[in-house]
């Protein structure tokens, strides 16, 4: 389902391409709902474009998770989609393919007419996303094109299955989920990939958890290749299970011979060229991730209990999930914030009603699978208390 900001503006944290025309008066809301995770919006763009956006502001800086030209569905419009599949060169003949997050099923519906052979399955929490992809994206289901509706992670570590390909490609309106970023996550992926096989990430990486990110990739795979994409916030990371000594200059060549079997369409040796870095460099101080305590840990799911805010001084503060019905206590400082609470929840989210709510007034805010924890907030935390 990747994320991309092809609409979002340069230096926001969500944003994953430079620039932001804003929205023009044409463009037109074909169909919004909630789901138990967020807010799912597909938009129609006065340029002939059908989006895909969770939590959207529909402002003109939202994060675009997925994209399809209306005048040719089969084309992958957004950067990330299409040097994503710079990784397919490496896996000679792959026949299972795994990917982590629906969205609109565009790298999926690719997958499936250019490797006839193979078998797409994907791991999806959010019923609704699927059924947005089929009503509004041509996606369709079948022996070779197969949704399980499963948390990712959860999913990968109850599989017995190995995968020649996994691509992590998992996103909230704001982030990748921290669960799906640390190392025992990323240990079950290397041993859920199959011999000559390799994991692909879509990453963000103008945040600022990306170097731990890469830290982390780096301390269970031996061998990590990076791929800029052009025009974007996104770079493609390959996880490799084994070390083979991959350059550049031979990942092209694999490139060229596997555009003669199987043409993309994509140019993939010229993305590869220009987008292509001989070694990753991870900045000094990045950190592994690690899981917390098991519970913090728990599969992505709404929750029932009734659960307040109040704000405390400055300090550390437990995630915790926000669930439908949530009342913000009086007092809070943080409006038109954005929270998250990756830890608990595996989901972080624009949470517009929880900014309202914690203006000077208690009320409803938040719906179920979001969390809250303050980012970018100095001096204030949110501490919940089950209610």
């Amino acid at each position: 389902m990747g994320m991309s900001g092809k609409h979002s503006l340069a230096g926001v944290v969500l944003a994953l391409l430079i620039t932001a025309p804003a929205r023009g008066q044409e463009d037109r809301i074909v169909y919004q709902v909630r789901s138990d995770y967020q807010l799912i919006t597909v938009l129609d763009t006065a340029g002939g474009y059908r989006q895909l956006i969770f939590d959207g502001r529909l402002d003109g800086t939202d994060a675009v998770q997925s994209e399809m030209n209306l005048a040719n569905p089969e084309e992958l419009t957004l950067s990330y989609a299409r040097h994503i599949m710079a990784a397919l060169p490496l896996v000679e003949n792959p026949r299972r393919i795994l990917i982590v997050g629906l969205g609109g099923a565009c790298m999926q519906r690719y997958l499936y007419r250019l490797l006839p052979q193979a078998t797409i399955e994907t791991a999806e929490i959010d019923p609704k996303v699927r059924e947005v992809a089929v009503q509004y994206f041509h996606f369709k289901e079948d022996a070779r094109q197969i949704v399980h509706l499963a948390d990712g992670r959860r999913f990968i570590e109850q599989s017995k299955d190995k995968f020649d390909i996994i691509f992590l490609d998992a996103f909230t309106a704001e982030s990748i989920p921290y669960r799906l970023t640390t190392r025992e996550f990323l240990e079950a992926v290397r041993a859920h990939t199959a011999d000559g096989g390799l994991a692909c990430a879509n990453l963000w990486d103008g945040r600022p958890d990306y170097p731990d990110i890469l830290k982390t990739y780096a301390a269970v795979f031996p061998e990590l290749h990076l791929l800029k994409c052009a025009y974007s916030g996104n770079s493609i990371l390959l996880a490799l299970p084994a070390t083979v000594g991959l350059t550049v200059p031979a990942w092209v060549e694999r490139a060229r011979a596997f555009e003669k079997t199987h043409p993309t369409g994509l140019g993939l040796p010229g993305l590869i060229e220009r987008g292509a870095a001989e070694r990753v460099h991870i900045p000094e101080g990045a950190r592994v991730r690690s899981d917390g305590p098991p519970d913090e840990y728990a599969a992505v799911r709404p929750q029932q209990a009734r659960v307040r805010f109040a704000v405390a001084p400055r300090g550390t503060f437990p995630s915790q999930t926000v669930p439908e019905g949530a009342t913000v206590l009086p007092g809070a400082q943080a409006r038109q914030r954005r929270f998250c609470a990756p830890r608990r929840t595996g989901a972080c989210g624009s949470v517009p009603a929880i900014a309202r709510a914690m203006g000077a007034h208690s009320g409803s805010a938040g719906p179920p699978g979001l969390g809250a924890r303050a980012t970018g907030f100095p001096g204030v935390r949110l501490r919940l208390t089950p209610g």
